[in-house]
């Protein structure tokens, strides 16, 4: 894992080394190892490298083929480079390290840009193909890596980060339909970004680029056109847990420490049995809160000693967040409002006391139906195909509002079904409902932005497609991208650790996408295989329970320290003084939270925001030099430094 970034002028002239520095020092926590450099005519590229595989000066990078015409920068892993290398060693090439970027390298002189389908991993990579006068930019499969570009007449520039780019954006201008999507979803999708003109590369895609011509984005990769598969489960089971296993085997793979994240749910937990089973005495690491109600830490300990794995936890509070939430605030580089964000740069840093690598259970709700939200539009199709759509429009919105509590939910269900898939993936605790009451005059053009559309992603129009497989097809081009991964990839990486997900191997996805629907939804249970497979590996109690997410006690805190901290910012508030937003809806909404209500989402949203203006968009201060401890009322009461969020135990 590494940060990547460059230049392409299409005038006849090597970029300004002081534009290729500024790029590298914006991703230094991405690749504390090493630095590298390439400069000539029309093109500049750098490189951060967090050392994982080789980890000799063999490894550095930008690497070039033997005679320079290739150079390659790349973040990320391939995890079937032993395989390509077999096949590039048997064309008779020849190899200097035990880097898979080498492969990428050696690869794309034989096949070109039919390497990139070739490889299975996460990645972000970039090939100057100077023979060509050609740039190549690639991004794998499910967007676990990211990489942004901003193409002007003069030039085209790219960053695994958005804070790589601002140096050469000159005077950046906000976009207003990006702060707004932060408000109403808690995260910007990808069709837009917090500066107007830059874009994001999306999964599956290739950019080819040349000096004085124009970019070219092209899919290199999709789901494949088959319908849900009638096979019997147990062959299902067999081929589902052999692909997981063979992927976890291939994420352990590394010349440094490797550790599971164990949150204590079904995927991280059954990740962390299969990496048991090929590494006995794998590390595991966890998070917890002090508030009963918030943490899974017993359930995780409960696995960990079914395993026999070091357990390693923390629990951190508030004053762990303010502690850190500048530094994170800074490396999102854009508002970003998931708020276990937090907790996951938390348990990245005490991993990295021990390791370097972490693999993860991220994906397999999206491949395997675990989601409310995919159960409801089901259950919202299924009413839809029973209740003509006339009488859905006109009589039922009458009659369930007459029907109390019970009606709402009658409601909600039948406005879902007048729906396409996914529209109604709107979020009832952000400022979705209320946007028109808080937005300022700078935020007013956004009001006329369809928010909900950008929440979803391209129709699947396949007649073999189940309703099933197009509401899994929407979350991975669009929830899963632009929120659960850039969530895990930008909290690690303010860690500088590597995070591998092996749900997200091409093999597991797409054997998935194959599977019956009623092993991924089975009479009302979620997830149904996978469940019965890590029921095999893990306490049952432990797969068989409801599902908690990574949240943290805002409401709480909001209460009490958090909300004295946004009390205080929206005194000399940038994004009221500037017109993004109004004072008064957020005080109202902090008086209601302090009397009993719950607003703690909306809350969030606002101090991301906030200190965006003032750490990223404004650059008032550097993130080590503002506290937030200072900004409470009471400091008195606060007893700890930043350091706090580094204490851990082991078992």
């Amino acid at each position: 894992m590494c940060g990547i970034a460059g230049l392409l002028l299409h005038r006849n002239e090597t970029p300004d080394q002081e534009d290729l520095r500024f790029m590298a020092q914006a991703m230094r926590y991405r690749g504390p190892d090493d630095e590298g450099y390439y400069s000539a005519p029309h093109i500049g590229l750098v490189h951060r490298r967090l050392s994982i595989r080789d980890l000799s000066p063999a490894g550095h990078c930008p690497m070039s083929s033997e005679d320079g015409s290739v150079q390659v920068i790349f973040n990320g892993e391939i995890y079937n480079w032993r395989e390509l290398r077999g096949e590039l060693e048997g064309a008779d090439f020849g190899f200097g390290s035990q880097s898979d970027t080498e492969v990428i390298v050696q690869g794309y002189r034989v096949w070109g840009e039919d390497l990139i389908p070739r490889l299975r991993g996460m990645f972000a990579l970039a090939i100057w193909d100077a023979a060509r006068g050609c740039l190549l930019l690639a991004r794998d499969r499910s967007g676990e890596k990211p990489l942004f570009y901003l193409a002007t007449p003069d030039f085209l520039a790219f960053s695994s980060t958005l804070v790589g780019l601002q140096h050469v954006l000159g005077r950046p201008r906000i976009d207003p339909v990006a702060i707004a999507c932060h408000l109403a979803h808690s995260f910007i999708p990808s069709s837009h970004a917090a500066w107007i003109g830059v874009e994001v590369l999306p999964p599956a895609h290739l950019l080819n680029a040349r000096p004085g011509d124009t970019t070219v984005s092209t899919r290199y990769w999709d789901f494949p056109r088959v319908g849900p598969s009638r096979a019997s489960s147990r062959k299902w089971e067999v081929a589902v847990e052999n692909a997981l296993d063979d992927s976890v085997a291939r994420c352990l793979d590394a010349d440094v420490p490797v550790g599971v994240f164990l949150s204590g749910g079904v995927d991280s937990s059954l990740v962390a049995a299969l990496a048991a089973r090929h590494r006995p005495g794998i590390e595991a690491f966890s998070l917890g809160f002090a508030e009963a109600e918030y943490s899974e830490l017993s359930y995780a300990r409960r696995v960990a000693e079914h395993l026999e794995m070091p357990h390693y936890r923390i629990r951190i509070d508030v004053d762990d967040v303010l502690a850190c939430l500048p530094h994170l605030v800074m490396q999102y580089g854009q508002p970003f409002g998931d708020a276990s964000a937090v907790p996951s740069y938390c348990v990245a840093r005490l991993a990295r006391q021990r390791v370097k690598v972490c693999l993860s259970g991220d994906g397999g709700d999206e491949s395997f139906g675990g989601y409310w939200r995919m159960q409801s539009g089901v259950y919202a199709a299924r009413y839809g195909a029973v209740i003509p759509r006339p009488i859905r429009e006109r009589w039922i919105p009458r009659i369930a509002g007459r029907c109390g509590g019970l009606g709402r939910r009658w409601a909600a269900m039948n406005e879902m079904s007048l729906m396409p898939p996914g529209a109604g993936y709107t979020n009832a605790e952000s400022w979705y409902g209320s946007l028109a009451d808080l937005a300022g005059p700078s935020l007013r053009s956004a009001l006329r932005a369809d928010l909900a559309s950008l929440r979803v992603g391209h129709a699947l129009e396949r007649p073999e497609a189940s309703k099933v497989q197009i509401l899994l097809y929407d979350d991975f081009q669009v929830q899963l991208p632009d929120a659960y991964l850039t969530k895990v990839d930008v909290a690690s990486m303010a860690a500088s650790l590597e995070v591998r997900a092996p749900f997200l191997d091409q093999r597991v996805i797409e054997m998935a996408w194959g599977m019956p629907d009623s092993m991924k939804l089975s009479w009302g249970r979620r997830k149904w295989l996978l469940k019965r497979i890590a029921a095999r590996r893990v306490p049952p109690e432990v797969v068989y329970r409801p599902k908690m997410g990574f949240g943290m006690p805002l409401a709480d805190w909001f209460r009490g320290k958090l909300g004295e901290v946004l009390e205080n910012l929206l005194q000399d508030s940038i994004a009221v003084r500037e017109g993004w937003i109004r004072n008064g809806p957020v005080t109202q909404c902090l008086h209601a939270h302090r009397k009993g209500e719950n607003h703690a989402t909306r809350l969030w949203l606002v101090l991301w925001l906030e200190l965006w203006f003032r750490l990223v968009a404004r650059q008032e201060q550097d993130a080590q030099d503002i506290d937030l401890q200072d900004l409470r009322k009471d400091k008195s009461r606060s007893s700890r430094t930043s350091a706090s969020a580094s204490r851990f135990q082991a078992s």
